[in-house]
């Protein structure tokens, strides 16, 4: 019994490894650069630019913290209080909520980033004249290479390599001398800023993870004991094609802008930066 237990465990595990490398790592790997660089511009952020942070923060703060109020919302968790703006003291803005559940405490911590996710494509797609992203299918792994998770990777950066790398080629053919660029900049600028989980965020959804995985490694083990996995993955590949190019276009959105932003405040943080002959000047 214990053998076929873990058997069962390890086909269920080996199966949800199939499924994400073969339908969504590419999503999954956008997504994981895009809070990568929005961690790197919070932290870049009150070097570069002092207390011209308080002013970024006017668009998404509201955004972040609406997004957990959301989140909370839709999973039946009750929000307690909610601040908009942040608070110059303490640099923070907090949403508080009670009755959490497993189901909220991974949904809420990620939501500022599919709501800045959100916002950022709106500014791309609406504010900023002649933002336009190209259209890259993501890759279609048949069921044998996507069983291979070093395929699937190499597979998923090659797309995501000329993903960007189209996208960013574009930034020059803007609009420069229209105002609608620059209103775009500071809506990307300041969500950007507030795009990533906090560390009370990261917190909340590792609790989350302790329940939900476990859920979710459940169904893959209905499915491996089916024996129809990949009839169903054929499936949804279909079926989520769509989709997923839409999304993977918003997250495009979403990395470009934010990215921006880091560049930005990283060449400020730069020139902010004392020269050697003013640091060694004496003082008394």
């Amino acid at each position: 019994m214990t053998d076929s237990l873990l058997d069962i465990a390890l086909g269920a595990s080996r199966l949800s490894l199939f499924f994400v490398g073969g339908l969504f790592l590419p999503v999954l790997l956008q997504l994981l650069l895009l809070f990568l660089a929005g961690w790197c511009f919070v932290r870049l952020a009150g070097k570069a630019l002092g207390n011209v942070v308080y002013l970024l923060s006017l668009v998404g703060t509201p955004v972040h913290e609406l997004s957990h109020a959301f989140a909370r919302a839709i999973t039946f968790c009750q929000v307690v209080s909610i601040a908009l703006l942040m608070d110059p003291a303490t640099g923070k803005a907090k949403t508080i909520s009670a009755r959490p559940n497993p189901l909220g405490n991974v949904l809420s911590p990620l939501a500022p980033l599919f709501g800045g996710i959100l916002v950022l494509w709106l500014t791309a797609s609406y504010i900023i004249p002649g933002f336009e992203v190209p259209t890259v299918a993501p890759p279609q792994l048949d069921p044998q290479s996507a069983a291979s998770f070093g395929t699937a990777v190499k597979a998923s950066l090659e797309y995501l390599l000329e993903f960007l790398g189209a996208a960013y080629s574009r930034l020059p053919d803007l609009e420069w001398g229209n105002w609608r660029t620059y209103v775009g900049f500071y809506i990307a600028l300041s969500v950007g800023l507030n795009i990533a989980p906090s560390k009370q965020d990261l917190k909340n959804l590792a609790r989350g993870l302790l329940l939900f995985v476990p859920l979710v490694l459940g169904l893959f083990a209905v499915l491996y004991l089916s024996a129809d996995a990949e009839r169903v993955f054929l499936s949804l590949q279909e079926k989520l094609l769509s989709p997923l190019l839409a999304f993977t276009a918003a997250v495009t959105y979403a990395f470009v802008l934010t990215t921006a932003g880091l560049v930005l405040v990283l060449v400020l943080s730069i020139l902010r930066q004392p020269s050697e002959s003013e640091a060694a000047v004496p003082t008394e």
